[in-house]
């Protein structure tokens, strides 16, 4: 029987480096690697996002870089964050036609969910030189070798910026999480982190992602925001576009012994270089999730709360068989969450069994598959039982 049930993980479909509307990679110059795509960004680039998330029935977590949105040089004269700290001027050069018909894309997705991601995507010295692609860090003192998180001041300037740049345009969806560009510095602890944890629980996020410690199925409170990994083991080239995902391995295969949550990919991934033809990418990568979903252990995530949620209970819950008897114990999962913890969770269970008798909980069939069904189960308890005939 305990090879027939198993908390899934709830795959979570995250698309970096939105809103760029240059593609180039201009790290030769000193500027941003942006999305790696030799073309300009078009709002079909938005609509194909949404399509996919409409198709799989998931909000796409999409962290969001703001700078080139700005069209009223808010940037001008802010050292550190733009690589022309005095000559800064998007207005001159913006396309605005271009521009509101991304707004529009964007504003109108309902599979789209925006992510905190920067400003320009880096940290610039006094005279515009790129220091490092991680926007929040930089070298503290001169000689070093491993990069410390940014006063808090700066970071929290940055936040004001982004927002001041978000709001001229009026965007209205509110942002719950968060992803520093690139990554997280491998040295830094949890606690060196602390001061950018405290400007996200300022401006109301809830969830962090990136790579960071390097495990395949981290996470933590640091304070009161969670931070979640990105599945270490899954990627595809950040620049590969014209992508074929019929060639692409599983997120999970039954058996492996741990597993991630959250699938980090790039924009540019599920985009045709003729933006003309991006619906092209749409069967395609539909085809790839539905497959995903078939595997025993996974599901698919309606959202980053539903991924998160189901990831705590999947991860510090107890689960133990006796005869056909399942115990699910979930105080572990209660104890370490510091936000709101639904009572709603999923378990999948093989086709041979079918939950009869219950103690401590509700349970309804959620989804049928090929070799398993996903049930909803509503604890009432903290410890449940659950007859498997």
């Amino acid at each position: 029987m305990k090879n027939s049930v198993i908390l899934p993980a709830a795959l979570q479909l995250c698309v970096d480096d939105i809103g760029w509307f240059r593609g180039s990679d201009d790290r030769y110059a000193g500027k941003p690697s942006r999305t790696g795509m030799p073309r300009t960004h078009v709002a079909e680039d938005y609509i194909i996002l949404n399509e996919i998330g409409k198709a799989i029935d998931q909000k796409i977590v999409a962290p969001l870089v703001i700078g080139e949105w700005d069209k009223d040089n808010i940037l001008r004269s802010e050292v550190g964050a733009t690589y022309e700290p005095e000559t800064w001027n998007r207005r001159k050069i913006i396309d605005m036609s271009l521009a509101e018909k991304c707004f529009e894309a964007l504003e109108n997705s309902e599979y789209i969910e925006h992510c905190f991601h920067g400003l320009l995507h880096g940290n610039y010295d006094e005279n515009g030189g790129q220091i490092t692609e991680l926007e929040y860090f930089y070298y503290k003192n001169p000689g070093d070798k491993l990069l410390s998180i940014l006063p808090k001041d700066d970071i929290d300037r940055r936040f004001e910026l982004y927002y001041k740049i978000y709001n001229s345009w009026g965007f209205k969806k509110k942002i719950r999480s968060f992803s520093s560009p690139t990554n997280v510095p491998r040295n830094l602890t949890s606690e060196d982190i602390v001061p950018l944890a405290e400007i996200l629980e300022k401006y109301g996020m809830t969830y962090w992602l990136n790579r960071w410690k390097g495990m395949i199925c981290h996470s933590e409170f640091i304070g009161n925001t969670f931070y979640l990994e990105k599945h270490k083991k899954f990627g595809i080239p950040w620049n590969a576009y014209d992508f074929d995902p019929e060639y692409l391995f599983n997120f999970y295969d039954e058996g492996d012994g741990e597993y991630g949550d959250v699938m980090s990919t790039h924009w540019p991934n599920f985009l045709r270089f003729n933006y003309q033809k991006n619906h092209e990418c749409l069967e395609p990568w539909v085809k790839w999730f539905k497959k995903q979903a078939e595997i025993f252990g996974v599901m698919l995530s309606k959202d980053i709360a539903f991924c998160s949620n189901q990831h705590i209970y999947r991860t510090r819950s107890k689960l133990t068989f006796d005869k056909n008897i399942l115990t699910i114990d979930v105080s572990e999962a209660v104890k370490f969450c510091k936000m709101k913890l639904e009572d709603e969770f999923y378990i999948t269970i093989k086709n041979n069994l079918k939950p009869t008798a219950l103690k401590g909980c509700k349970i309804e069939l959620y989804e049928t598959h090929n070799d398993f069904n996903n049930y909803k189960i509503t604890r009432t308890e903290e410890v449940m039982n659950i007859s498997l005939d």
